[in-house]
């Protein structure tokens, strides 16, 4: 038998010691450990953004460690802070958890941490509980001085990712198909979905020269029509553009190897979710550096390919 207490006091000491930055170190009044952590958040505006992520609904403990989903779910929380234009700082981690997880507790505890130490953030409190399966929800707070949103679009615009979507999904096709994974390109989707390889700071580098952005964590065409949706015009996505960019090649290459037919490198990037890609329009392109043009912001409503209206279903969404 092991007491809350017991196991608060190891998992804090994992989060203690995690690297914060300066900046969010100074500003923490009342840290991890008491009823609730105080902060002080005086300058700019303060983002908050929380996600769960579910035992047998977002991941498997069959197909990645605890440390992967740990930095998996934190990588989703620091995405979206970062999607409006701002830097985490500070996260909230609850955890509800079987007997049997016990023993891996520590370890989701380490990849939370470490995903957290890319951006700086600390991790300043949270809950636990005994639960039938492993639910893990995080909270984000971060700061920005002027927040970016999805309704910013502008007719004119062009439309840009950060990096090519699709990696995620193939890497869940593999796991979920039971398909071999021997190849390079294989190790290199199951480790994008296990744990999302994500250049937080590239983000940052450009949100001056943003109208408007979005995490990727459902699809580019789900999350292209919430941009259009809310901007109130149309994302003309142009395939051409998708083909030449740099890892479409591979993700092709990687569907021919599957050898179904049932999916291909498009498949992969306009429905593929979990990257956290940003999706983001802007007026001056040149200044988004390393960003990949895939398309235009027209008058009218939806998400087109090629001009033609597509659907916005093809990606992920809970159905009850």
């Amino acid at each position: 038998m092991v007491r809350e207490e017991e196991v608060l006091k190891r998992v804090r000491a994992i989060f203690n010691t995690s690297k914060t930055s300066a900046s969010a170190a100074a500003n923490i009044v009342i840290g991890n450990g008491d009823d609730g952590a105080v902060v002080k958040l005086n300058e700019g505006l303060t983002i908050l953004s929380t996600d769960m992520a579910v035992e047998n609904i977002h991941f498997r403990r069959a197909w990645s460690t605890p440390q992967e989903f740990g930095r998996k779910i934190t990588a989703a929380n620091l995405a979206d802070i970062c999607a409006m234009g701002g830097w985490p700082e500070y996260l909230l981690v609850a955890v509800a958890f079987p007997k049997d997880y016990l023993d891996d507790l520590e370890d989701l505890a380490r990849g939370i941490a470490e995903e957290a130490t890319k951006v700086g953030a600390s991790v300043i409190g949270g809950d636990l509980s005994q639960g039938s399966e492993l639910v893990i929800s995080i909270t984000a707070v971060g700061r920005t001085l002027r927040a970016i949103t999805r309704s910013g679009a502008k007719v004119g615009d062009v439309v840009m990712i950060s990096h090519l979507p699709g990696w995620s999904k193939a890497g869940l096709e593999i796991l979920s198909r039971d398909l071999t994974h021997a190849s390079e390109l294989s190790q290199r989707a199951l480790m994008q979905h296990r744990a999302p390889q994500i250049d937080y700071s590239k983000y940052r580098k450009v949100y001056a020269a943003l109208n408007s952005a979005t995490d990727i964590s459902d699809g580019l065409l789900i999350d292209s029509g919430h941009i259009a949706g809310a901007s109130g015009v149309a994302l003309n996505l142009q395939s051409a553009l998708i083909e030449k960019a740099e890892g479409f090649a591979a993700l092709q290459q990687l569907a021919q190897e599957f050898g179904t037919g049932e999916s291909s490198g498009m498949d992969f990037v306009l429905s593929g979710g979990e990257d956290h890609v940003l999706l983001v329009t802007t007026s001056t392109p040149e200044k988004c550096e390393g960003f990949i043009e895939i398309g235009r912001v027209e008058q009218g409503e939806g998400v087109l390919l090629d001009g033609k209206v597509v659907s916005g279903e093809a990606g992920y969404q809970h159905h009850w």
